[in-house]
């Protein structure tokens, strides 16, 4: 019996040619989600500290209202703790967020999206019942994180390599 050479497929518009190596194209992927998400999720260290903060503060305004006998202070250390603890629950979403980023998953970037939203909405309602100005320093920064937080899914070379 006779051996029969391996078929070998072309691409359309290509040519056998004998001794040559097949032509490999190796594509790349952005580095970009990474890098948002890495830099998103170590920014989400200043919640969680603000949040450790708050809640040593309620336990130091909670003892005072304590030992002083006052319900006032040991309920505003109640609503401080409160306070402290959404804030350690957001930097856990946004550090969450950050990683999926980086596994460049979308839902990252939407997780990011809804804290982002959700800090300017609490600003513009905290403005509204302190009955001061709008904080458009605060509006302000969270538009341009939700603008460099969605730059993964804007530019095509990274987006394509998103799930």
């Amino acid at each position: 019996m006779e051996e029969q050479p391996p078929e070998t497929q072309l691409v359309q518009g290509e040519q056998a040619q004998p001794f040559s190596q097949p032509h490999v194209v190796y594509e790349t992927k952005s580095s970009l989600p990474v890098v948002i998400g890495v830099l998103y999720a170590i920014y989400q260290i200043l919640p969680i500290l603000g949040g450790l903060a708050l809640l040593f503060g309620a336990a130091i305004l909670g003892g005072i209202g304590v030992e002083n006998a006052d319900s006032g202070a040991t309920e505003a250390g109640a609503v401080v703790a409160v306070i402290g603890l959404f804030m350690l629950i957001i930097g856990a979403l946004g550090i969450f967020a950050g990683v999926l980023m980086a596994q460049r998953k979308r839902l990252g970037v939407h997780i990011a999206w809804g804290i982002l939203g959700l800090g300017a909405v609490l600003s513009i309602i905290l403005t509204t019942l302190a009955e001061t100005s709008p904080d458009i320093f605060t509006l302000g920064c969270n538009g341009v994180c939700a603008l460099l937080v969605g730059l993964p899914l804007m530019i095509s070379s990274a987006s394509q390599h998103m799930e």
